[in-house]
């Protein structure tokens, strides 16, 4: 009969190989998300933002700015909002108030747009990038964003015209037909929009609309001036974190280096350079082993060169039995038996008593190879 085939393994290298590169390929990527998720986020989702290409969005006035100025900048990082140049502020319904405050008192010193919502929109899932119109917003909640900075009175506007602004502390900026549509907050340079449709794509989609844009803009923004938009208060804000700035210079060729170094130890630990090694005994089998421990013992008990008359008295008790010595003779008589079996050298009683006495181990060793050279002569002889 012949014998069972062994059982398979439960997994092949080559499956387990693919199944760790799966791993480690899922876990570096999850961690990019995670770094990355804010910058990842759709902008096309329909908002009042310059990067919303839908009727209440303000791509169009961005894109507009870009052919007239030159220079748009997208703002994504708080630390940016105190350079000096032209700061434009998209607000929603939602937006917090002390956000815009904050914002704000930064830029107490440096000029600031602000336009107020007018429209309550929600994005089409079936068309990204679109918003449906929910209607107007009521005056008093496009104003809210602002409440903690001025206290502004939005006008409705007549038909075909524009949402106006007054109030405390408000000096009119840009007027038509005697009413102001963008204001001066406590005379300084923040100015106040009263209607995004002066800049959004709804209202720039006509060329007196755009040329309007242009004349407001022309007031606050100098002709070559930079224009910046704001995109921290939708969400598209770029905090730094410990997880991005592995992937970023300068400490991404660490990073890299990290990751070589797991994948180098990963590789070690999975081959092995030969068969793999079986643990020894604590104590070994036979007669070898026997007298290696029992000589290691000697060894850690410093009496290595108390052993040198046991040995002796093997050679003697061999040398005898070789040479047919009287049975009789032991002790002194023995020795002097052994003595006269070589004339030349050293006589055996001799050498045996400096075997006996040696003080050290390299005495002890002299004497017993002298003990071994003499038995070899002397049992040659009597062959």
């Amino acid at each position: 009969m012949s014998a069972a085939p062994s059982a398979a393994t439960p997994f092949a290298a080559r499956a387990l190989l693919a199944l760790i590169a799966l791993s480690i390929v899922g876990f570096l990527s999850f961690l990019w998300l995670s770094a990355y998720a804010d910058d990842l986020r759709p902008a096309q989702n329909g908002g009042n933002h310059a990067l919303s290409g839908s009727a209440v969005g303000f791509a169009g006035f961005a894109e507009l700015v870009k052919r007239t100025h030159g220079n748009v900048r997208l703002i994504r990082r708080e630390a940016d909002l105190g350079d000096d140049t032209l700061l434009v502020l998209t607000l929603g319904p939602d937006t917090d108030p002390a956000a815009v405050k904050r914002i704000l008192d930064r830029r107490s010193e440096l000029p600031t747009m602000v336009i107020l919502p007018k429209w309550a929109v929600m994005p089409l899932p079936s068309r990204p990038g679109w918003a449906q119109s929910l209607g107007k917003l009521p005056a008093a909640i496009a104003a809210m964003p602002v409440s903690q900075v001025a206290k502004p009175v939005i006008e409705e506007a007549p038909p075909g015209g524009f949402r106006t602004i007054s109030g405390p502390d408000l000096e009119a900026a840009y007027e038509q037909e005697g009413r102001a549509l963008v204001a001066y907050v406590g005379g300084g340079v923040t100015t106040i929009v009263a209607d995004p449709d002066l800049f959004d794509n709804k209202g720039l989609a006509t060329e007196e609309g755009a040329e309007r844009a242009i004349r407001i803009l022309g007031q606050f923004a100098a002709p070559d001036g930079p224009v910046a938009f704001d995109l921290t208060l939708h969400g598209f804000g770029r905090n730094p974190n410990l997880l991005k700035l592995a992937f970023e210079a300068p400490f991404l060729p660490l990073t890299l280096c990290v990751l070589l170094a797991a994948l180098l130890a990963g590789w070690h630990a999975m081959l092995r350079f030969g068969p793999a090694a079986l643990p020894e005994r604590g104590i070994a089998f036979g007669k070898q082993a026997l007298a290696e421990n029992g000589a290691a013992l000697l060894r850690l008990a410093r009496r290595r060169h108390r052993t040198g008359e046991r040995y002796a008295t093997l050679i003697r008790e061999a040398v005898a039995a070789s040479t047919g010595a009287p049975a009789g003779l032991t002790g002194e008589a023995l020795d002097g038996y052994l003595d006269k079996l070589s004339r030349e050298g050293e006589p055996f009683s001799s050498i045996a008593a400096r075997a006996a006495d040696a003080p050290d181990t390299r005495t002890l060793l002299a004497a017993a190879r002298d003990l071994y050279f003499w038995k070899r002569t002397v049992t040659r002889e009597h062959r």
